[in-house]
């Protein structure tokens, strides 16, 4: 008899296929039944989901009250009350009593004249308008009527429904059980967090991940140790863990990845199907085992983290009657600043960053392939590209998944060009002093940020562009880009640019000049890059052509990847800066001292986040904390304006 998995295959489906076919299956298997009922305090059914309509116990209120402060009369008694011929009351009498906000109303009172409208006189009081039945009073029920449903099957409780379902009477509310999502790593180099990983071993960081979106997701999770990719362990473990949780996550090691577990979900029980035509995360694999749903999550954090959202998630909400994945996607519109890539065929979800500039939200794709954790952690939404586009253009309008809906994007620093790790100290320092302000930076090379900032895609440009006609930094290519566009350069710090050796330089590498050395592997900056101008012109000073360097038209975009190729071995040399060499402890040979500014349209001048920026790179706290972390670099002139057009 032929499997499921003969039956339909194995293969990259669409999304949206992929999970109908999912759940049609589990349903068939009978493993995507609703979750049982269980009964709770409503002080602990914040986020909880009701199992059955709430229908009230008591009216609220539940007695004729006094909707403000003031003094209850009987209103047949003022209908000739007025100015001229006030009604006059002896306080405390059965025609008139004073009651506060809240207060039943004396028996045979039907209405409350508030304070500022009554008159003193001696010891009565005057009222000097007529009021009509029931004025500020409020009715049994007017809030909340005894039997009525104050909250219907299936929803979501929120802390305003808590009130509600207290102020109706309810010490208790049933609500779905907590689904139990169960995490298992499989790997025979993967280890536990807390645990120094030697040669070859990567610690597990994705369940953590997990676990903390299945909380999140209203789940109760629990994560079961690590098992070496062994068929009779690991099936052993799956088989346990798939009979107590209502949805089991298995982590795939780096070694044999997810498909090694769509041949365990097989084996076991069933795999419908092992590939999804989404990146990151196309290597999802889904089956069930023990009437249990079971996935195959990549190893990488970028598409495991996406699966749970996009295909998890929609399960969980299934099992508490929720039809939809919830409330952690939040389209919003928004313009692309730099050109999204996607492979054909696949359908993507770019990481993007997110700010506003001038009354546009512009989302700024992050390069990081995904392994990348950090792109994530940074992001603030996901861009999709459909399967049949290869890329979305600059200016091109998208719809962005929110990671952080509750973030303000009026605070977020668009900074685009130059990169260096100098930023990561204007970042600790700007959220240590302004909480609602966050930097984004992308390295997009000086004159692309430039460009971005004419645009009008970023906030600041940082730039290290050398004119070769003037031998002068950023002024030149102010002038010829930003011309009509007012702006203004704030100094940052001067560095040097210099050559990324291996450890203790075993070839001898000692200038520019050597790099036309025969055998000897280079890896370059990218075009348009300020590294790479200045790099060309220096070239050009030292009589070195640029055909004679074996690898000269190799690029990379960040100084960090050029260091991370030397490192590797797969270059011998490139251009880089001290602190990227530093970080991966590859040699550094200091060449050419370069400026670094920022270019910042004046109309932002007084733009809260730009005048955040400005106060911290000024402050005597930065720069001493820059001096020393990058001792190396040159801060004297940093917040100085060094130039402005007219």
């Amino acid at each position: 008899m032929q499997t499921s998995s003969e039956l339909l295959g194995v293969g990259v489906v669409p999304l949206d296929e992929a999970l109908d076919r999912w759940v049609s299956e589990l349903e068939f298997h009978k493993a995507l039944a609703r979750l049982p009922a269980e009964q709770i305090s409503v002080s602990d059914a914040l986020h909880r989901v009701t199992h059955s309509p709430v229908t009230a116990k008591l009216s609220s209120p539940h007695y004729y009250a006094a909707a403000i402060d003031g003094l209850a009369v009987r209103a047949a008694d003022t209908l000739t009350a007025s100015g001229h011929e006030p009604l006059r009351i002896a306080v405390g009498t059965q025609g008139g009593q004073f009651v506060e906000t809240g207060a039943p109303m004396p028996e045979g009172l039907d209405a409350v004249v508030p304070f500022h409208e009554l008159e003193l006189d001696g010891e009565e009081i005057e009222v000097t308008r007529p009021c009509n039945p029931w004025r500020n009073v409020r009715p049994i029920g007017e809030d909340i009527a005894a039997r009525e449903v104050v909250l219907p099957r299936d929803h979501r409780i929120t802390p305003l429904d808590l009130g509600a379902l207290v102020a109706a009477g309810a010490a208790t509310v049933q609500v779905y059980r907590k689904p139990k999502v169960g995490v298992l790593p499989v790997g025979n180099r993967l280890i536990e967090a807390g645990v120094e990983p030697g040669v070859g071993e990567m610690i597990d960081s994705n369940s953590p991940i997990l676990l903390g979106l299945a909380q999140e997701a209203g789940a109760t999770p629990h994560l079961y140790p690590v098992v070496p990719e062994r068929l009779e362990e690991a099936g052993q473990a799956l088989l346990a863990a798939a009979r107590e949780t209502d949805l089991l996550l298995v982590v795939a090691g780096p070694s044999h990845g997810t498909a090694f577990l769509a041949r365990l979900f097989s084996d076991l029980g069933d795999c419908f199907l092992h590939g999804v035509a989404i990146k990151p995360g196309h290597s999802i694999a889904l089956g069930v085992i023990e009437g249990t749903p079971v996935m195959g999550l990549p190893f990488h954090p970028a598409p495991a983290f996406l699966a749970f959202r996009l295909v998890a998630q929609a399960l969980l909400a299934r099992m508490t009657g929720q039809e939809t994945v919830g409330v952690c996607w939040h389209p919003e519109r928004a313009t692309l600043a730099i050109e999204g890539q996607s492979p054909h065929g696949l359908e993507e979800f770019l990481r993007v960053k997110l700010g506003e500039v001038d009354g546009r939200n512009i989302a700024v794709p992050d390069s990081g392939g995904a392994p990348t954790l950090m792109s994530l952690v940074r992001a603030d939404g996901l861009v999709f590209i459909p399967a049949d586009a290869e890329s979305l253009e600059v200016g091109s309008s998208v719809d962005v998944l929110r990671l952080h809906p509750e973030r303000s994007l009026e605070g977020n620093l668009l900074l685009l060009g130059t990169h260096d790790i100098c930023y990561d100290l204007v970042r600790n320092h700007l959220h240590g002093r302004y909480h609602d302000v966050r930097l984004h930076t992308a390295a997009t090379g000086g004159a692309a940020g430039l460009r971005c900032l004419k645009e009008r895609y970023c906030h600041i440009a940082a730039i290290h562009l050398f004119d070769e006609e003037t031998g002068e930094y950023n002024v030149p290519h102010l002038r010829r880009v930003m011309d009509g566009h007012p702006v203004v350069l704030v100094r940052l710090f001067t560095r040097h640019l210099g050559l990324a050796v291996a450890a203790g330089n075993p070839l001898g590498i000692e200038s520019l000049a050597d790099l036309a050395r025969p055998g000897l592997r280079f890896i370059n900056r990218q075009v348009g890059s300020g590294t790479r101008a200045l790099l060309d012109y220096h070239l050009k000073q030292a009589g070195v052509e640029s055909g004679a360097i074996l690898g000269f038209n190799q690029e990379v975009r960040t100084h960090m990847a050029v260091a991370a190729a030397v490192k590797g071995g797969i270059a011998d040399v490139g251009p880089t800066i001290s602190t990227a060499a530093r970080a991966l402890r590859v040699e550094f040979i200091p060449c050419i001292p370069e400026r670094l500014d920022l270019a910042i349209p004046k109309r932002f001048f007084n733009h809260y986040p730009v005048r955040a920026l400005l106060k911290v790179i000024r402050s005597a706290a930065f720069r001493q904390e820059a001096a020393n972390a990058l001792s190396d670099y040159d801060f004297s002139d940093t917040g100085q304006v060094v130039w402005e057009s007219e």
